[in-house]
């Protein structure tokens, strides 16, 4: 990683600049000598500081899930209300939240969304790094779980949530939607709450 101010601020404008490409043009389109261009630097200079577009594209993965995952866990991750209806009004707001969040990472860059996709298939570092963050995500949504008073298998279940969440809105988001934003969301939250909390379901308020 450089020190200087000069060799940061140009790596940082390689990464922006591959974010851009791998978002306009794909992963086979995208190549060094572009991301270079794009980025107002030789293609040289790409070279001093990523091994290939490949190591770029991991590091900007890397990046996009932990922002994500920090962001939707602060949602969380806090105090809760210990009557069951409070609590119930309580998690479905933090819910909602947390897909609204979800909903707008994935559609406000669709095609660097796609990209990361499609490659953790075909590359094993990337799939390692994303599992590795896949799995501290899943061993918090556990810990939530049982502060929320979930009374099954906690790691089970947060993968179940967390399999749900991400399934719908890639299906919603980066495939053709068969709904409304709002009308998904809405339906997203209830199949969320009632897998999260499960015995709480007598208590629960309306949501409208």
């Amino acid at each position: 990683m450089p020190s200087q101010g000069r060799a940061v601020r140009t790596r940082a404008a390689l990464v922006a600049a591959a974010e851009r490409e791998f978002a306009a043009r794909g992963y086979a389109g995208a190549t060094a000598k572009s991301i270079a261009q794009e980025a107002g630097a030789a293609t040289g200079s790409f070279y001093q500081y990523f091994t290939s577009k490949a190591d770029v594209l991991r590091e900007l993965a890397a990046a996009r899930q932990e922002a994500l995952i920090e962001r939707a866990l602060g949602l969380v991750e806090v105090a809760v209300p210990v009557d069951a209806a409070t609590l119930a009004r309580d998690v479905r707001a933090r819910l909602r939240a947390v897909i609204d969040a979800v909903v707008a990472y994935h559609a406000g860059d669709r095609g660097l969304h796609a990209v990361i996709t499609e490659r953790r298939h075909a590359d094993a570092a990337l799939d390692a790094l994303i599992a590795a963050g896949e799995q501290r995500l899943l061993e918090r949504i556990a810990a939530v779980l049982t502060r929320w008073g979930h009374t099954g298998d906690t790691a089970a279940t947060a993968f179940v949530l967390l399999a749900t969440l991400e399934g719908t809105v890639h299906a919603h988001v980066l495939g053709r939607p068969l709904f409304d934003d709002q009308r998904l969301i809405d339906a997203l939250v209830e199949a969320m709450l009632r897998i999260a909390l499960p015995s709480k379901e007598t208590s629960w308020p309306s949501s409208s």
